[in-house]
């Protein structure tokens, strides 16, 4: 395949005065360029990742739709972040849901981020249905001028990078430098790493140029968005261009002589054979270009030691590493997570190397390497270069720890819109509203412009449902009614036909029979609980994916931010639960998660907390989360009479005991158990029991199991028992009702020890549960 780098960096570009045009006309240049050169397909599918997906993806997607024919459609599939994605279950995963989408050959794939997104889905897109066209869309300086470019796709093991993968070309490369304007600035380092290296060995002019150009690089990235002072920025962005187009140009030149590394295209791994070993070991706190950095070093050094190069090659390296942020030595934690032996012993397991002989590439000058290919170099030679930056052992198996972001991180850049907010003028939509909703025995009125009166008369009961804008402001005369109250969001106002989708939530959750999960004979049931404390800039694919073939969504009240007073509190609950529903269209299992079992909530509110249970009844959730300890018992008699009067709520009974205070052998487990029976059998009341403990060994496991079967032994009781931890996964795997479950991009799960629904199911298929 030829390389010319006119067509990889497809985005018209080059010739334009001010280089680069960003946003809505970028991407519909992709959309319109995609659709009419790779148009042979009946599936698109843009997979990304969770960072990238709201800055880029709803754009994407939308331009893209547009420009479909009738028979196309478009997917899309967003992955967790880093490197850890790169792997053989992730590969699995896009591949069972291209399956199930019913994709055939005629697919596309869309790659958009970073290295780990081109890799991963180059290398699904070479294998489904043996082989599919696939497109990159570079998103980092790292992609565009490496990763992206030459068709290398692989996924890593515990052996180590990217060591299972194929050879398989994209169709387009879309590149636009206006992605940098949102890479933080070790991203960009990470990325200049790669161009130093691209110019050590083949272009001094060009690394002239990097050592000079510090000051320009920086200003074209930082000034990609200012588009008022777009002539001054000019000359930099030009000097920017002209550096990655080079680095993208030389790179398809290699590719194109030698497409499958048979002997030039090694040169392009000058820094990544020491590079990769010390990345397997300080990964993920390490970036793929910081562990490079050291390699660039280390193997002019090498050369130097070898007697192929002068010490004026390292210096110059160095300095110039040094002034694009990139280390030049090893931090002192560092050099204690890696032994001599240990990363020997990784440099082994090398594409490069033949049987056991290493390859390495080495410099002649800045801009020129030996030979033009790696060259053999004994192990006496790179353990002696080695030796003067790491010690001879690894003084401790550190285990790594990776600092977990919280969900709104993924969300900080994408725009939340404000409208100013009218009455809901009701009144002059009673017509299209009672036409809308013909429903025997339901009567529309409207009671002011705010609110509107829906009722539905059955044989016990008249309910009455409440449309407002403001949550948790209904108060009707008589607080005996069964009354419900529908929350109407803004945006959904600038929507002409929102009345519809109030109705349809109200017919849905309030007024319809009650949508409560069965036991299943020969199937586990889930939920999925989002660990996120706002609603209001979920992406809707995001959502879509986390709620897959799971059949209930929890709200958790408790991890929404804490409010100064009751009204605030409820006023926003209600506010994130009518988003929510805007999200999905699953039975609700309402939670507000005291601390003391395991949640965030205050355990000394409790006048609030009731408050907030009862609210969770009049908005129509499907399920109400009680602790056992947090209501006194007279309190608890209160909601249960109360939850006699909304036939479509039912209680979960719960009780946590995140200290393993108890065992499953403690008589008082079994007491709490009894408690919860003896409550639901006085309502005549079809409630749920949800115990939770702790695992502490696998033991725990076995009692938890034996406690099952004395009170379950048929398992078709709508009871929930679990341990958390680490070791109590197998019990996740064991309950069949409503075992809680996680997403793989959720950031945090919401208990220790939580499964996703694929492996649960993945687990109790493998055990013959």
């Amino acid at each position: 395949m030829v390389h010319d780098i006119a067509n990889i960096t497809t985005i018209p570009l080059l010739n334009i005065p001010n280089l680069i045009q960003i946003g809505y006309q970028l991407m519909d240049h992709i959309a319109s360029d995609l659709t009419r050169n790779v148009n042979n397909v009946s599936n698109y599918v843009i997979i990304t990742d969770t960072q990238l997906a709201p800055l880029y993806l709803s754009t994407l997607y939308k331009l893209i739709q547009s420009h479909l024919k009738l028979n196309q459609r478009l997917l899309t599939r967003i992955l967790p972040c880093g490197e850890q994605s790169k792997s053989r279950n992730t590969k699995a995963q896009i591949e069972d849901f291209l399956l199930n989408q019913k994709c055939t050959r005629d697919t596309c794939l869309i790659a958009l981020g970073g290295g780990v997104i081109g890799d991963l889905v180059g290398f699904v897109a070479s294998t489904f249905m043996r082989g599919v066209p696939f497109v990159q869309i570079p998103t980092t300086l790292l992609a565009m001028v490496d990763s992206s470019i030459g068709g290398k796709t692989a996924i890593d093991t515990a052996h180590g990078k990217n060591l299972i993968g194929t050879f398989w070309q994209p169709k387009r490369i879309y590149m636009n430098l206006s992605f940098l304007e949102t890479l933080p600035k070790r991203e960009i380092a990470n990325g200049m790493a790669e161009v130093i290296k691209t110019f050590a060995i083949s272009n001094e002019p060009e690394f002239i140029k990097l050592e000079n150009g510090k000051n320009q690089i920086e200003s074209a990235i930082l000034g990609f968005s200012d588009q008022s002072d777009a002539t001054k920025l000019d000359a930099d962005r030009s000097m920017l261009m002209s550096v990655v187009s080079a680095c993208a140009a030389y790179k398809a030149y290699i590719v194109t002589e030698d497409e499958k590394e048979d002997g030039l295209r090694g040169l392009l791994n000058f820094g990544h054979s020491i590079g990769h070993a010390y990345e397997a070991h300080l990964s993920p706190e390490w970036l793929h270009g910081e562990c490079v950095s050291l390699g660039l070093i280390h193997e002019a050094e090498l050369s130097y030691y070898l007697g192929h190069c002068s010490s004026n090659v390292i210096s110059r390296l160095k300095k110039c590493l040094q002034l694009y942020d990139l280390p030049i030595k090893f931090d002192e934690k560092s050099k204690h997570r890696l032994g001599l032996a240990q990363v020997m012993d990784t440099m082994k397991v090398d594409k490069k190397n033949k049987g056991d002989q290493k390859r390495i590439v080495l410099l002649k000058k800045v801009g020129s390497a030996l030979d033009n290919k790696p060259t053999d170099v004994s192990d006496v030679a790179i353990e002696h270069v080695l030796s003067k930056y790491i010690s001879s052992s690894c003084a401790v198996n550190h285990s790594t720890e990776v600092d977990a972001r919280s969900q709104d991180e993924y969300f900080v850049n994408t725009i939340a819109l404000d409208f100013s907010i009218d009455s809901l003028n009701l009144s002059s939509h009673l017509k299209s509203l009672e036409s809308a909703f013909k429903k025997p025995g339901v009567s529309i009125d409207s009671q002011n412009d705010q609110h509107l009166k829906v009722s539905a008369d059955s044989s016990r009961k008249t309910i009455k449902v409440y449309i407002t804008e403001s949550p948790g402001s209904t108060n009707p005369l008589n607080k005996e009614d069964v009354w419900y109250e529908s929350v109407v969001l803004p945006l959904q106002k600038a929507d002409n036909k929102f009345v519809y989708s109030v109705l349809r939530s109200i017919d849905t959750s309030m007024l319809s029979h009650s949508r409560h999960i069965s036991p299943m004979a020969n199937s586990q049931t889930t939920f999925v609980t989002p660990t996120i404390s706002a609603y209001d800039n979920v992406l809707p694919n995001l959502m879509k994916q986390w709620l897959e073939n799971t059949d209930a969504v929890e709200f958790r009240v408790d991890h929404l931010p804490a409010q100064e007073n009751m009204n605030d509190w409820i006023a926003n609950v209600g506010t994130q639960l009518a988003r929510l529903r805007q999200l999905t269209s699953l039975p609700i299992i309402y939670t507000v998660r005291t601390q003391p079992q395991a949640g965030k909530f205050d355990p000394t509110q409790i006048d609030l907390y009731e408050k907030l249970l009862q609210w969770g009844h009049r908005w129509g959730c499907d399920y109400i989360d009680m602790e056992a300890s947090t209501l006194p018992e007279d309190r608890q008699q209160e909601m249960m009479r109360m939850n006699q009067r909304y036939e479509n709520a039912k209680i979960i009974y719960s009780f946590h005991d995140p200290e393993h205070k108890l065992s499953w052998s403690d008589p008082a487990m079994k007491s709490i158990y009894e408690q919860a029976k003896l409550l639901f059998e006085t309502y005549n009341h079809k409630g749920v029991i949800k115990l939770v403990g702790f695992a502490k060994t696998f033991n725990d496991n076995i009692e938890l199991e034996q406690f099952r079967n004395q009170i379950d032994p048929e398992m078709n009781k709508e009871i929930i028992l679990i341990n958390m931890g680490a070791n109590g996964r197998l019990s996740r795997v064991s309950n069949k009702f409503l075992s809680p479950a996680t997403h793989p991009t959720m950031s945090i799960a919401a208990a220790p020890g939580q499964l996703s629904v694929d492996e649960l199911s993945f687990l109790r298929k493998e055990l013959h549960f």
